[in-house]
């Protein structure tokens, strides 16, 4: 770390035009998640409970290029590490020590326009956007910490954007190359009218072991509609429609493509830090090979499908959401949540998530 520290601080001092600082900064994820779906027999979930904290802190230089004029860009390079405890596991505090990540960021906030990107090894937390959960379940957006690859985002007070790419496995004996490409982005038409889309490109590739090829893709345009502003006893009163529409194909399973397409409504009302949401999922199965064997062992599950286990035909999850403003850096969020099919009450969930950074 020494050494890089001192590369950093040389490059720094070699680029004419920059003032440059060292940098540092923790971020802290709590996240419990107790599931009870034995009074339906764990169709989609297992009953467990997911009780883990992380510590993200990392170290770093900042360049600022035209400090004094309206272009200024903030220039990074840090270098962190992830440790994460999950409770109860009984692992040696030298096991907690997950990840490092390294990587380049810069960012520009002006009067009409803002961007930032970053590449390398970066925090998953740096993606913004709003995607549907068919696409990255709440469990993987926290134990799948970093993304390895790139992610640029853009805007201005009426859209905002993002595209990236993260590389998830490199061909090797027993390791998969594969790779997601995503993308979400939200448009403000009106003060009560608004459009976006989330979208995935996963490609599941061969290892040595396992030539079977597989593309799960996903592409979900929105639009959603607003009120609230026009209900004095509300903060918001929304519904949101979504079409998901899907492109899968196993190229040693099925001669042609699995064209999968459903509908996702999300309702919400609000009121300061209390929210009802309501989420119903109606349409096909998005999720065909979840539980086809793969050659490697076992069976695709959620290597292949990385969302919500609930995309599968008709479902409904009610959520009560509880998010008290703490500061402008730390967030609070406790959620009940309530699921159901076509058959009927599948089982509930009771969430915790607390964050902060500094």
């Amino acid at each position: 770390m020494r050494r890089l520290l001192l590369l950093l601080v040389l490059s720094a001092a070699a680029v004419p035009g920059l003032a440059q600082k060292f940098v540092h900064g923790e971020y802290f994820d709590f996240y419990f998640d107790n599931r009870e779906f034995d009074v339906a027999g764990e169709k989609y979930m297992e009953s467990e409970t997911l009780f883990s904290a992380l510590l993200a802190p990392e170290i770093g230089f900042e360049f600022i290029q035209n400090k004094k004029s309206s272009r200024t860009v903030e220039h990074r390079i840090m270098l962190g590490t992830d440790i994460l405890r999950s409770m109860g596991s009984g692992e040696k505090p030298a096991d907690s020590f997950k990840e490092v990540s390294i990587y380049y960021h810069a960012s520009h906030i002006g009067k009409n326009f803002w961007f930032e990107g970053a590449a390398g090894v970066f925090p998953r937390r740096f993606v913004q956007g709003s995607y549907t959960r068919a696409i990255w379940s709440d469990a993987q957006t926290f134990y799948d910490m970093n993304m390895e690859g790139m992610l640029l985002r853009f805007g201005n007070a009426r859209l905002s954007t993002e595209l990236g790419c993260d590389w998830m496995g490199k061909y090797a004996t027993a390791t998969r190359e594969r790779f997601q490409i995503f993308t979400s982005g939200n448009g403000i038409i009106n003060n009560w009218l608004s459009a976006g889309w989330s979208g995935s490109f996963y490609h599941y590739a061969t290892s040595a072991v396992a030539k079977n090829v597989i593309d799960n893709h996903l592409f979900s345009p929105w639009l959603k509609v607003d009120v609230g502003s026009k209900v004095k006893a509300l903060d918001e009163l929304s519904l949101q429609a979504g079409l998901l529409a899907g492109y899968q194909r196993s190229r040693e399973i099925d001669a042609e493509p699995i064209i999968p397409v459903g509908t996702e409504l999300i309702f919400r009302a609000r009121r300061k830090s209390l929210m009802l949401q309501n989420s119903i999922y109606a349409g096909n199965d998005l999720y065909h090979y979840y539980d086809y064997p793969a050659p490697e062992g076992g069976i695709y599950a959620s290597d292949l499908y990385p969302g919500e286990n609930t995309y599968r035909g008709f479902y409904n999850r009610a959520e009560l959401i509880w998010a008290p403003r703490i500061s402008k850096k730390t967030s609070l969020q406790v959620t009940a949540a309530f699921h159901f099919d076509a058959t009927g009450y599948q089982g509930c969930q009771q969430i915790v998530r607390l964050r902060t950074s500094f």
